[in-house]
């Protein structure tokens, strides 16, 4: 799956990181002494009741009960929720659901709610979290339980590291949490007896208390710039955690007070999990329409959601040499734009392929071996998952179209039929995984890129297993983007690291290189994944690198495609628009 923008989802790395030590650094934090967060009102059950839902264990047929409101026995108010559990005909549990993403809450320190049980020693407690991944706990309930009613808290965090599945599957937290629930199981029910019941009242969500982190220093490199090409900007933050994700605002500011551009992302560990020192590099691109000038350079911590549920901008403390803003916002230098700056200069040429023998090798000698989706072609033109993407359909192939070979150079067209564009996708395997895949080596792709808005090439690996293990609810996989380009940004060339999960799980890490012609020359675009690292090259030089995550550890295959869109408008896309290959080579250690 290809997303559009790049966007780094860092609630995985802080694990990933601690294994690997690389740049972003995170020292032991001392604590915080933050203020007491309000108790948000879930239920009273006052009122109808919203987002509940019986469970009744299905899985394990003969269990019966029912969730039914409650107006005899109350905690507070009227009114109260009673689960029921009978098992007297088999099954294993029954239960209650309470879906959060409505409510759009921000992460939660804890759950509190009272109860009142009925021959019932133990509750099983669920929780998910925004990966979609399901933490369970059983609670051993208070003695005192059936006596009356006892209020009960639960800490998120004491949920988390027993039982789990689904989405990141990996026992942490990914929060905020989009729902939670109660079980009655058949072994918790008291003196050997088979019916139990559990009422609930007066539930509500303990926000997770928000910090607030210091900006201690943020760098330009460099200051100067051309139109159409940026900026790295290095950001050092003494964070603490803010109970909910929270991106980066970017904004780049005229004389007159007007924001022209911007380049807003995601920091590499999410806010919720902030801790110490979180220090990391991130590329700003400018518009190849920005006037030249100098630019106040302002950024500050946003959160999409409304007002009312804790979004907007955040608030902040910021180092010496840094200028504070009404807003939550910061001045963190300037940026100049003149069009005769110094172009970026590109690290000394490190790769050498003297240790490599070649494994795969398409120069594009004609006739391309080439089928819709195989078998027993070198090039399959769909994506083999079944997920093609973008604004223009991939093509199956035809005479002279989508792809057509001239001196060695392959040329894949997008071109305008009637109101359907239509392009060309080129797969190592077909969708049962036939074909050229291979673990670890160095991958390449040389070639000239579209110029024009709204084109999005890409060359880019994915790890075999999604196709060949049958059971894939467990199963999180690698994408390798070595190289993506917009149109709108055509000095920008980005790479990432995705890993896609069950659910809804995604994690990534990545960021922009500027370098000049890719669109009027030949380029060569690398990739050097071993055991330990991940290298990305631009014409043999090394322009990015991170720690190999063990689902990159597995074969990979290839992929090369002219899309169109990608979230940018392909109004102005230029009828027809071209990538032209000169080859595509892998390389293995000898």
């Amino acid at each position: 799956m290809k997303i559009s923008f790049v966007l780094l989802q860092g609630s995985l790395l802080l694990l990933l990181v601690a294994g690997f030590g690389t740049s972003v650094r995170l020292p032991a934090a001392e604590p915080a002494a933050h203020e007491a967060a309000k108790p948000l009102v879930l239920d009273d059950f006052e009122g109808e009741p919203k987002h509940w839902k019986f469970i009744g264990g299905e899985e394990f047929p003969g269990a019966k009960g029912a969730l039914t409101k409650d107006n005899h026995d109350a905690h507070g108010g009227k009114s109260c929720y009673r689960l029921e559990a009978d098992f007297k005909g088999g099954g294993a549990y029954v239960g209650c659901w309470k879906d959060l993403e409505p409510l759009g809450l921000p992460d939660l320190e804890a759950i509190r709610l009272w109860v009142k049980t009925k021959d019932l020693t133990k509750l099983g407690v669920r929780v998910v979290d925004d990966s979609g991944q399901c933490h369970q706990k059983t609670v051993e309930l208070p003695a005192e339980s059936d006596k009356g009613w006892r209020e009960l808290t639960l800490s998120i965090r004491d949920l988390v590291g027993g039982e789990h599945w689904a989405g990141a599957n990996d026992g942490h937290w990914h929060g905020p949490a989009k729902g939670f629930g109660f079980n009655i199981g058949k072994d918790a029910v008291a003196n050997a007896g088979t019916q139990a019941e559990l009422w609930i009242d007066d539930v509500s969500a303990i926000p997770l208390p928000a910090g607030k982190p210091t900006l201690a220093a943020c760098t330009l490199d460099p200051t100067i710039t051309r139109p159409g090409f940026g900026t790295k900007i290095h950001y050092v933050w003494e964070a603490q955690p803010l109970g909910a994700k929270c991106s980066i605002f970017v904004h780049f500011v005229n004389a007159k007070g007007q924001m022209v551009a911007q380049a807003d992302h995601d920091p590499p560990v999410s806010t919720i999990d902030w801790s110490g020192k979180v220090e990391y590099d991130n590329t700003a691109v400018l518009p190849t329409n920005i006037l030249p000038g100098k630019y106040d350079v302002v950024v500050g911590l946003w959160n999409p959601k409304p007002a009312a549920v804790g979004g907007g901008n955040k608030p902040f403390a910021v180092g010496a040499g840094l200028k504070a803003l009404e807003g939550n916002a910061c001045r963190v230098g300037t940026l100049e734009v003149a069009a005769d700056a110094p172009l970026p200069k590109l690290p000394p040429k490190t790769l050498r392929l003297d240790q490599f023998k070649l494994t795969f090798d398409e120069s594009f000698q004609a006739p391309l071996s080439v089928s819709a989706h195989g078998p027993g072609t070198r090039w399959t033109t769909h994506t083999p998952y079944g997920g093609d993407f973008g604004d223009a359909g991939f093509a199956d192939p035809e005479k002279d179209f989508p792809f057509t070979i001239k001196n060695g150079v392959l040329q894949i067209e997008a071109k305008k039929f009637g109101d359907r564009w239509r392009t060309g996708f080129l797969c190592s395997v077909d969708p049962k995984g036939n074909g050229f895949s291979q673990q670890y080596g160095y991958f390449e792709m040389r070639a000239k890129l579209p110029k024009g808005l709204g084109t999005w090439p890409a060359f880019w690996l994915n790890g075999i297993r999604h196709l060949k293990e049958t059971d894939k609810s467990k199963l999180t996989n690698v994408e390798i983007d070595v190289l993506e380009q917009y149109g709108v940004n055509e000095n920008a060339m980005r790479s990432t690291i995705h890993l896609w999960g069950p659910g809804q799980f995604h994690w990534a890490i990545g960021d922009a290189t500027l370098v000049p012609d890719m669109v009027d020359d030949f380029h060569s675009y690398g990739v050097l994944v071993e055991e330990d690292l991940t290298r990305i090259y631009f014409d043999g030089s090394e322009v990015q690198k991170w720690p190999t995550p063990k689902e990159a550890k597995v074969p990979l295959y290839i992929m090369v495609d002219l899309a169109l869109g990608g979230g940018w408008p392909i109004k102005a896309t230029p009828n027809p628009s071209h990538l032209l290959v000169e080859h595509i080579r892998a390389y293995q250690k000898k």
